[in-house]
Formats: structure tokens, sequence, C-alpha cells
């Protein structure tokens, strides 16, 4: 491990500096030549790991400074101002330079981006996940920007080890919105129909031109102190642990901390600056991993940046390191929260609605930003049997591409792709139920619908039925993924698919059928959910599970 990581270090310290505007042709150049040495069969489709801790600091804290300036001269964003670079943006360049259409993930976890990719790629190698795969690391000093790369292939000497042959099953979930804390009031409120909208008071909005959001209360305990964004992370943790029925995570746990940029110390007296970014040396904390834990005797605490995909890359990164045999239990959580930046961002690219979402409609005008967080238990299937806990679904397909065209455009082609791979993962053509990411945005969903389409004409889909939670609970962004997972985790338990609220007039479609109001679905087995961010990040993941009784005896209106 240690000499993987000199490697690394070696090849960047030799690199020349690079400035801030040639740094994508450099990557693509650094890691084209990295692919190169992969073998021809696997260059085009090996997974690639960044490491980008310095790079998401830099990016990010610039663009904190740009809405800072603006606010403070009374200005509005300019559209180029408006976007802090993703890291994965990198990714997307190299997509689109040539042939190589792999998974691509961005670690940005502070001080150990660099340690956990060399860890996943050697690990995932090892065991036969992948028969090859890229690291890098774009890191930050004096003199500006370093790219290395590290081809990592099976290694001749070392025994190699089978990847366990069981699945990786969602053992708890736990959640936020702006219906409250929990699953069930989400899902109660969701088979309702109601839809949780109300007037941004988090902070001062009068310069957007949107204040209809989905914010979340302060629960039932009264006022939250601290960072919002740390309360509605603890919250839900503490309902996903419970519902995995596990009282205390075993040393070998990973975290995933799904889409939060690290620890920005040159902007901290910025306003509000706390519910963006994580707190400075932040391991885990409030998730009972015991001290001592992990390879560098802290517990694996990683962070993926995805933008509005971080969830489902993180679901994906978790599901590796457990086949891989680096953690025996993984918690992925997300958590977005209202800040002055995100909405400021939304707002100058009018990717907000003024009315309110209206996913898969016609009439839709863009995303009604909501708050809150998620967080999911993952493990094997066979340690989850031997400790007698029946699992909540299983992660029988997943995929993951950076890819497309475009800074904000979903790019159907590319999420047909994912879809497609998430399918022949799971050994299937077929669905019983779509959730789909459909935030309410012009092009997007319009997009998603083609891309479902697609697949529907690939394999004789007839009304598939589609829906999205959005119009309710509102987009969490890079946490928008736990809802999605969570509703469509009760469709598979309790045998009823939730509406789309605020449909009226759905979009047309061949092969898909988009729900307006809930019904019942008897028999479901299967559950795909879509995840699509900014900066070409596309996922999809299938779920399954078996059919069950329901917990008493469901009941929901039918006006939407």
């Amino acid at each position: 491990m240690r000499g993987a990581l000199e490697e690394l270090g070696a090849r960047w310290r030799r690199a020349a500096p690079i400035a801030g505007g040639a740094l994508s042709a450099s990557f693509v150049e650094v890691l084209t030549a990295a692919l190169a040495q992969l073998p021809a069969t696997a260059r085009a489709t090996a997974p690639v790991i960044l490491a980008a801790a310095d790079y998401s600091v830099e990016t990010t804290s610039g663009y904190v400074d740009r809405c800072t300036d603006a606010e403070s001269g009374g200005r509005r964003l300019r559209p180029s101002e408006a976007m802090s670079p993703e890291p994965a943006q990198l990714l997307q360049h190299l997509a689109a330079s040539g042939d190589w259409r792999g998974p691509g993930y961005v670690l940005i976890s502070p001080g150990t981006a660099a340690e956990q990719a060399v860890r996943w790629a050697r690990a995932a190698v090892a065991t036969g996940l992948h028969p090859a795969v890229v690291v890098c690391e774009v890191v930050r000093d004096a003199a500006g920007f370093r790219v290395a790369a590290l081809p990592v292939t099976p290694d001749g000497t070392a025994p190699h080890r089978r990847a366990p042959a069981d699945a990786v099953v969602i053992s708890g979930t736990g959640l936020v919105t702006a219906f409250g804390a929990g699953t069930d009031a989400f899902w109660r409120a969701l088979l309702d129909g109601r839809r949780a909208l109300g007037e941004l008071t988090r902070f001062d909005a009068a310069r957007f031109r949107s204040r209809t959001v989905c914010q979340a209360g302060s629960f039932e305990t009264g006022a939250v102190e601290g960072p919002v964004r740390r309360a509605f992370a603890d919250r839900a943790g503490a309902e996903a642990l419970r519902d995995a029925g596990i009282a205390e995570l075993p040393a070998r746990t990973l975290l995933v901390a799904a889409g939060v940029v690290p620890h920005l110390p040159r902007v901290a007296g910025a306003p509000r600056i706390e519910e963006i970014a994580l707190e400075p040396d932040w391991a885990g904390e409030g998730f009972g991993i015991p001290a001592g834990a992990g390879s560098a005797g802290a517990a694996d605490a990683a962070v993926v940046a995805h933008a509005c995909a971080s969830g489902a890359f993180g679901l994906a990164m978790a599901r590796e390191w457990l086949l891989g045999g680096l953690a025996d239990v993984a918690v992925v959580t997300g958590v977005s929260a209202l800040n002055p930046y995100d909405y400021a961002c939304l707002d100058v690219l009018r990717a907000t609605s003024t009315d309110a979402a209206r996913p898969f409609d016609e009439h839709r005008s863009g995303v009604t930003v909501g708050e809150g967080a998620g967080a999911i238990v993952l493990e094997r299937a066979a340690r989850a049997a031997a400790r007698g806990h029946p699992p909540r679904a299983t992660i029988a397909g997943i995929s993951c591409r950076v890819a497309g065209q475009g800074i904000s455009r979903l790019n159907a082609h590319i999420s047909a792709d994912c879809i497609r791979t998430a399918l022949t993962m799971a050994g299937r053509t077929a669905v019983d139920y779509v959730h789909g990411h459909a935030p309410g945005t012009r092009q997007g969903d319009e997009a998603e619908l083609s891309a479902l389409d697609a697949i529907g004409a690939e394999h004789g889909w007839r009304d598939v039925p589609v829906s999205s939670h959005k119009g309710a609970a509102g987009h969490l962004l890079h946490a928008s993924a736990f809802p999605a997972v969570v509703a469509a985790v009760r469709a598979l338990r309790h045998g009823a698919l939730p509406g789309t609220p605020g449909l009226r007039t759905p979009l047309p479609a061949r092969h898909v059928r988009v729900l307006h109001t809930p019904e019942p679905c008897p028999g479901i087995r299967s559950a795909l959910v879509n995840n699509f961010g900014f900066g070409g990040n596309n996922a999809a993941l299938l779920l399954t599970g078996s059919t069950s009784a329901p917990d008493g005896r469901l009941e929901w209106s039918t006006h939407g």
C-alpha cells in the first residue's frame, strides 16, 4: 500500500505545475497515457478513481468568494460565475476526448482520498471485480496543480482473492425531509399526494427569482442547534442504524458522505458556510464507529463528489468495498441544507421554478429546492442472514458514468447506457417500477423519459409505471438519491407505488407510464432508481426484494 502511494507521489512531484486554465487538457493527457498501459481489452471500460480534495477545495472556495463579492456589491452573479466546477467534470472531459466509457469516481476525503483510492483499486482488481483500474490524483501546491495517474493491474506474485459470491443488501434506511424526520413520514406523505411547499426563511431570499422551497422544520424536539446540516445527518443516521438492527457498528465500517465539500478554511468567515462544508477533521462522528477502526487509526470516512448523483455513486463505492473485503458494513449518508451558495447558482442558471416543481409535466418550469438528509446501511447478504436481519432490498445492479455534453444538460444516450448496464448486471431486461430522477427541469425530464423509452423499445416494455417525489419534498441536490431509494424500498415492501405530486399533464411516452396518483402493485419485485447530476454525472441502480405483506392497511388519497 505505501509503495503505491509513494509511486503516485513521486510522479506528481516530477510533473511540471499546471496553470488552472490548462488543467483539463493536462488531465486528459496524463489519464490517456495511463489507460494506454492497460491491456487492450480493459482500456475502454476500466474504472478511474480520482482523488481531488485539493481541487474541490480550490474551486468551491473560489465560488464562495464570487457569491460573497456579488452580494456585497449588490449585484447578481453572472452565468459565467455561477457554477463551481465539479471535480467530476475532469472525467467528463476524459470521456469526451476518446473511447473511455468506464465508471468514474471522485473522492475528496480530506487528507485520505489518495490512500482510499489505491486501497479500493487494489481490492477491486485482486478480487476480480474489475480487470484493471486507474487511480489518479490532482494536487495543489505553491506552483499550481499537478496530476498523477497509476494503472493498477493484477499482481502476479499476490494470491488472487475471489470476491464474495453473495449480494450486497440494504439493511436499513433513514431520512429527514420537509415532511419531518423519518422514512414513515415521507412515505405516508407521498401516498397522500401531499406537497411540503413553503416560503424560504432559512436566509434572505429577496434577490432570488424563486422563494418557494421544501424547507425542513426543527423536528419534534425543538430548535436545531449548530449547523442545520449536521442535525439532519445525525437524525437520518440514527434511524438507519435502528432500522438495520445495529446498536454498535463494527470496527471495519466504511462511512461514505455523498457530495459534501471538504472543510474550507480559506472562506471560513463566509455567511452560513457551515451548511455546505464538512467540519474540520470530520471522521464520521455521530455514527457510533469505534475509535481506532480502519487502516489509519481512524474510521474509514470517505467523501464522494458527483453533484446531484452523489448518493448513487456513494452506494456504488460502498458496494465495491464490501465485495472487495475492505469493510463489513457501510453507511452511506447525504445531506443538503438550504444555503445561499447553492441557491444562487440554481437561481442564475434559471433552474428553479417560480411556481413549484412539476416533474414529468408538459408545463414544468424548473426545480423546487428541498432540504434534508438520508442514510443507507449496506452489508453482504450472508452477514445480514447470519445475524437474523431481513434485508430491505438487494442492490442487484448499479452503474455510474461521468460522460455527456455540457455542464447542466442530461444526455439521454448516456443515461440509457447507465440503465442498460444496471439491468445487465442484475440479469434482467424489465422492471416493475421506475423512480425517476425528474427534478422538473425542461430538458432533464424529457431526456430521462427518452432514455427510458429507448430501453423500453429494446426490451418490449409496456406501460412500466414511473413517478418522482420531487414535486412533494423538493430536490435535495447531492442528497437526492436517498428519498428516491427509500421510495423504491417502500414500494417493494408494501406493494404500492407512489404518484407524482404536482403532475397535471404528463409528457408523452411510448413504453413507460407516468403516475399521477398512487396505485397498488401486488407482486412487485424490482425497482429502478435513476440519479443524475450536473457535470455529466449519470447513475442508475436496480433494487430487488421479495414481496411481503404490508404493515397494516395502506390508504391514500387519489386527488394528488
